[in-house]
């Protein structure tokens, strides 16, 4: 988990940032959006619990028909989800979301809010409600929350008088299935700050890295008034003060357990294999430019340090991965006529077209006019 400093301003001063957030678009996901991939093997190398798809089946599947509709694609059929066992990926709610929106509408999740109360999310909602304080809610969540929800990473940011929680997404998703997903999540926790505070959290702001949907008036139904759309990111803000207060449903046995099972959850994903896997995503997700290791750290919740050295436990380097995720990126640009190599240069984050021909020979053999009249490559399997 990662904690930074919150602005000192009010909790809407995050809509300023909505100039500067990328837009969304159908196939871009990431907070301040992500470049059209259509991917699916990164999403089934993801695991998701079922919990959310259950949910989903059993309230909105009231007939054989529906049920139907629900399941369409995924390649589960009830029998299989009857198994407490089953063991589903992102990809096969994506689908189940992608099929909700058809049945239902983008509004589906706001149907009946109720559904997503802390308890549907399992040892992490466990983990929130029995915490002993407020402070220590808010870091389990950030913390852990990519293990129920591995299509994004939490981190904390505190103030003197705001702090809020951050959502970036880490995978490809189409805007209008991350968005349904994000309100779930954020249906939660805002149940779960009403039970902690054993009040409405009239005081708390809800911020969207989208642009405002049809059914914005729902969402402010749900979630109260504050609700900003076209934000740099996904994210909860709440007064500080809020920090220092004792849960009334603190329970330290109960807390420990649920944190347990999380921990064991989250070394499985963070192992190196799966940390290098992660990184490469959240490289395949940036819209433009290069990001930072420091920010990719961040953005795993891992140091810098640690994430350097996990990346040599599995074999790569964080230099390693951000050139190849750059030679697919020229590979892929090279072959649209319409961008000249100085655009293509800047889009990858080079400072001119000499050090971007430079690199180009560098992993082709030859410079891009060159390379833009070659056969494509074979894609090679990255490991994931």
């Amino acid at each position: 988990m990662t904690r930074k400093r919150a602005d000192k301003s009010g909790p809407a001063s995050m809509a300023a940032n909505s100039s500067g957030a990328q837009k969304h678009t159908a196939g871009g996901a990431a907070s301040g959006g992500a470049r059209d991939v259509a991917d699916t093997s990164i999403l089934e190398q993801l695991p998701m619990t079922s919990a959310y798809f259950r949910v989903a089946l059993r309230h909105f599947g009231d007939s054989p028909d529906r049920r139907e509709a629900i399941l369409a694609g995924t390649g589960l059929t009830e029998e299989s989800l009857r198994d407490p066992s089953v063991e589903i990926n992102l990809l096969h709610q994506v689908r189940q979301t992608d099929n909700l929106v058809r049945l239902c509408g983008e509004n589906w999740a706001l149907h009946s809010p109720e559904l997503w109360a802390p308890t549907v999310h399992g040892p992490l909602g466990v983990a929130a409600i029995a915490a002993p304080d407020f402070a220590t809610m808010m870091e389990t969540i950030a913390r852990f929350s990519f293990v129920r929800a591995p299509f994004h990473t939490a981190s904390l940011r505190l103030g003197k008088i705001w702090s809020q929680l951050e959502y970036d997404l880490t995978v490809p998703i189409e805007e209008r299935l991350w968005r349904p997903l994000v309100e779930i999540i954020f249906v939660g926790i805002r149940s779960a700050i009403a039970s902690m505070l054993a009040a409405p959290p009239s005081k708390t702001s809800f911020f969207f890295a989208c642009a405002e949907p049809s059914h914005a008036r729902e969402v402010r139904a749900v979630l109260g008034e504050t609700v900003v759309y076209g934000a740099s990111r996904n994210a909860i803000r709440f007064p500080s003060a809020w920090l220092s207060l004792a849960s009334p449903f603190a329970d330290a046995r109960l807390h420990g357990i649920a944190l347990a099972e999380l921990q064991t959850a989250a070394r499985r994903i963070e192992a190196p294999i799966n940390l290098q896997g992660r990184v490469e995503r959240l490289l395949s997700t940036l819209p433009i430019g290069r990001i930072s290791a420091d920010e990719v750290a961040r953005l795993t919740g891992v140091s810098r340090r640690t994430l350097v050295r996990r990346l040599a436990q599995a074999g790569a380097s964080y230099r390693q991965l951000v050139d190849a995720e750059l030679r697919s990126r020229a590979e892929r640009l090279l072959r649209d006529s319409s961008r000249s190599q100085a655009q293509i240069a800047e889009e990858l984050g080079y400072a001119d077209p000499t050090s971007f021909s430079r690199a180009c020979r560098r992993w082709f053999g030859s410079g891009p006019a060159v390379r833009r009249s070659a056969p494509p490559e074979r894609p090679k399997n990255r490991r994931r």
